[in-house]
């Protein structure tokens, strides 16, 4: 099974890459492998400012289509920022969802969480949830957004720069729960 993480931080050392980093080495752990995008390397431009060359996308945007294009299960993560989501997460729905790249977005499992230093991360996930069942629902997709949103609390406590998981097993166990539910959920759908 193909998946992506989405980090959709635009910060550098952001907690949603650790998050990231963490869900990816744990995937690694079950046998699987997924292709982690960092959006602090993001160059898609503001809608308002024009859009994507499709025919020559750079090497960043590339690799959301290359990595989108053949996966099932795409992890999208989100820091909360004033309790929203990225606005790079939000430009990065505007620019892609669209025609002809509905194919991105099409028989997919998104599972979503929102990343905090604080308490923090469910309004942002639900955010991206209203976005992307607003998508599938108005261009009839054949995907669907898992109910189990997760909330990474606390981040640079409990995952270290590297993305290891440190000694919190309440925080591990439900890091591990959200994986294995999103792979059943992908697996039943490929």
């Amino acid at each position: 099974m193909k998946i992506t993480i989405l980090s959709t931080s635009p910060r550098k050392t952001a907690n949603t890459l650790r998050f990231s980093k963490a869900i990816k080495l744990q995937l690694e752990k079950l046998g699987y492998s997924a292709d982690l995008i960092d959006f602090s390397e993001s160059d898609i431009p503001l809608a308002n400012q024009g859009t994507i060359d499709w025919a020559n996308p750079s090497i960043f945007q590339k690799s959301i289509i290359d990595s989108m294009s053949h996966s099932t299960l795409v992890f999208v993560f989100t820091p909360e920022y004033n309790w929203l989501p990225s606005a790079e997460a939000i430009n990065f729905i505007n620019i892609f969802a669209d025609n002809p790249r509905l194919h991105l977005f099409d028989n997919k499992v998104f599972a979503l969480a929102g990343v905090s230093a604080g308490r923090g991360g469910r309004l942002p996930a639900t955010i991206l949830n209203t976005s992307l069942n607003k998508i599938i629902g108005f261009f009839g997709l054949n995907s669907f957004v898992s109910g189990k949103i997760f909330e990474a609390q606390e981040v640079p406590k409990v995952i270290s720069i590297e993305g290891e998981l440190q000694e919190n097993e309440l925080f591990n166990k439900g890091v591990r729960d959200f994986i294995e539910y999103n792979l059943k959920l992908a697996e039943k759908w490929s």
